[in-house]
């Protein structure tokens, strides 16, 4: 009302100071103070934005999934959803793995359901959203920031049986012959599942495992652990795991696809000249951190080598070999038994010297800033038992942990490391074992410490390949992530080929010089060959997670408070009221001019 009566009150002293305080006495001259006083009254109101009119509640927005898990069992589900969507009035936009506004497609295909970027939209423009989805989203927490006066209406699929493969763990490489534990995670719809069983084929139907899974309750999901024997070959091993159940009513879920690189030896080496317990606990956290086949050779005399897992005989040549060719390898003992080890090895590497003298007991402290800072934060250091600690290596590029002799006196370096020309962790030290052996606390720390030291050397492994794709297995619409190989290149050209299919894929990664990992786009599901500098690697691209059963997330619900009200319609809302300023000071003039006036 401010902004009018400020208009006003120009407008018609603009009048009086034009045509004088003294009314004209002729209605041709009181015809044109009126329009003087009008025209530049709304001009000036044009110039404030003066509000026309009371305010209004905001229009709302519609947002429909249009993620494919609508195709679960009913379709017409999807037909309903966009009628609703229509009838709302509302201006209709589409979310899934985006945003994007337009006409309601015939069939939903998005691999994802992102409602975040539509409730992040409303949320800005201020007016609430009205959402329709099959209440399968992958960010239910979005709904939180709703802006009030929201809905969001859920049409669920009917309970009906189904079992699918959720997720796979198992070695990203191994050798031929070895034995590699394979864990599936299996998942139930919204209907009991009577009995289920589950197998692991290759790509040619051989059976590698089988098993019963027994019955699954509704939304339930049951891990499932077998091993399978790597046959001997010398390309990737695909890998089909599926499960079964009677009156399964969704397929596309049913099988995961993996793939297995088959090497021609371990892709890691742990030797050691002198074994004891630190050995023996480190190498079975090795066994876990790595992922991948790795093989352990310990020396019980003088000459005499055995193999860690079976005890069998070997000789000194073949630990010799096996160590020089793996990309990853941990001596402990005698580092120079073979001659020096940087010489000897061509990978990442790990030297673990024991103290010949027990000086006394030391107590570990964080050293500051390295590369395994991050797995050691949250230690409890002042808790754990005291170790053994000798010499410190010299030039390293950084230290990861320091001890103390009896926490005050003789500082000496427990972990540290070398980052170029390859990556080498130096460990002189004894004892870590009680930390395991402890529990607790205690065996958090050892299994962090070393966890970090084997995660770090494997980022530094020597994959001759340009780079690699860093899981074996992604569902469609994920992003393809790769590892940079031991070239180190920051530009890597990737031909990609589907099997079946004769077309060629090209990408181009491009790494920085601080990350090892970067992404490509999305492929449709498939087996794909990857084709770089310095070898090849196996993508299996499964199904999108869409069509993997999910318990509704959200159900038929309101949030509360009154609709945002919106900004009140304003005289720059309508172009008419330009024309018309225009217009009255044409006619002024005109007017003006009739009567001999400038």
């Amino acid at each position: 009302m401010l902004l009018w009566i400020i208009s006003l009150a120009v407008g018609a002293a603009a009048a009086l100071w034009l045509y004088g305080w003294r009314l004209p006495s002729d209605g041709y001259r009181r015809g044109l103070a009126a329009l003087r006083a009008v025209a530049v009254a709304l001009t000036v109101a044009l110039l404030l934005d003066a509000p026309l009119g009371a305010r209004v509640q905001a229009r709302p927005l519609t947002a429909l999934d249009a993620s494919a898990s609508w195709r679960q069992g009913n379709s017409a589900r999807f037909t309903e959803a966009a009628a609703r969507a229509k009838s709302t009035g509302g201006d209709l936009q589409l979310f899934g793995d985006s945003l994007s506004a337009g006409g309601v497609p015939s069939t939903p295909s998005d691999a994802a359901s992102r409602v975040g970027p539509a409730v992040d939209r409303s949320a800005a423009l201020g007016r609430p959203l009205h959402v329709i989805t099959d209440g399968q989203l992958d960010d239910p927490e979005a709904l939180d920031a709703l802006p009030a006066g929201s809905t969001v209406e859920v049409l669920p699929a009917p309970d009906a049986v189904d079992v699918a493969v959720r997720s796979l763990d198992l070695p990203l490489g191994a050798a031929p012959g070895d034995s590699i534990e394979v864990r599936a995670l299996v998942v139930s719809g919204g209907a009991r599942v009577p009995a289920a069983s589950i197998a692991v084929r290759s790509a040619d139907g051989a059976a590698l495992a089988a098993a019963a899974l027994g019955a699954l309750e509704p939304w339930n999901e049951r891990e499932w652990r077998g091993r399978i024997k790597v046959p001997d070959r010398r390309d990737a091993l695909i890998l089909r795991v599926a499960v079964t159940a009677a009156g399964d009513v969704e397929h596309r879920n049913d099988t995961l696809t993996t793939a297995v690189e088959v090497r021609s030896g371990p892709s890691a080496v742990f030797a050691s000249t002198s074994p004891d317990q630190d050995a023996r606990f480190a190498l079975d956290l090795m066994r876990g951190a790595l992922g991948f086949g790795v093989r352990g050779y310990v020396r019980v005399a003088p000459g005499q080598w055995r193999d860690e897992g079976t005890l069998s005989r070997v000789d000194e040549p073949t630990v010799r070999d096996a160590l020089a060719r793996a990309p990853i390898a941990v001596l402990q003992g005698d580092t120079a038994l073979f001659g020096p080890p940087r010489t000897l090895t061509r990978g990442a590497l790990a030297l673990v010297v024991p103290p010949r003298d027990d000086d006394g007991e030391y107590f570990t402290e964080p050293a500051g800033a390295s590369p395994l800072a991050p797995a050691l934060t949250g230690v409890a250091w002042d808790s754990l038992p005291p170790i053994a600690v000798g010499t410190a290596p010299i030039g390293t590029s950084w230290i990861a942990l320091g001890a103390r002799r009896g926490r005050r006196f003789d500082e000496r370096v427990v972990v540290a490391g070398y980052d170029s020309p390859r990556r080498v962790a130096v460990l002189p030290v004894r004892g870590l074992w009680r930390w395991k052996f402890r529990g607790g606390r205690s065996a958090d720390a050892f299994a962090a410490l070393w966890g970090g030291v084997f995660d770090w050397l494997a980022e530094g492994g020597a994959d001759e390949r340009a780079a690699f794709a860093a899981s074996p297995w992604v569902r469609e619409g994920e992003p393809i992530s790769w590892r940079r190989g031991s070239a180190r290149d920051s530009v890597v050209a990737v031909r990609l080929r589907r099997d079946g299919d004769t077309a060629i894929t090209s990408v181009t990664l491009r790494f920085s010089d601080a990350a090892s990992l970067t992404s490509s786009p999305p492929l449709v599901a498939g087996v794909w060959r990857a084709s770089v500098a310095g070898g090849s690697a196996v993508i299996a691209v499964n199904p999108s997670a869409e069509w993997v059963p999910r318990r509704p997330i959200v159900s038929r619900v309101a949030t509360g408070g009154t609709p945002a009200v919106g900004a009140r319609p304003s005289l720059r809302d309508g172009w008419w009221w330009f024309a018309l300023v225009l217009a009255m000071l044409c006619a002024e003039w005109w007017m003006r001019r009739r009567v001999g006036l400038r």
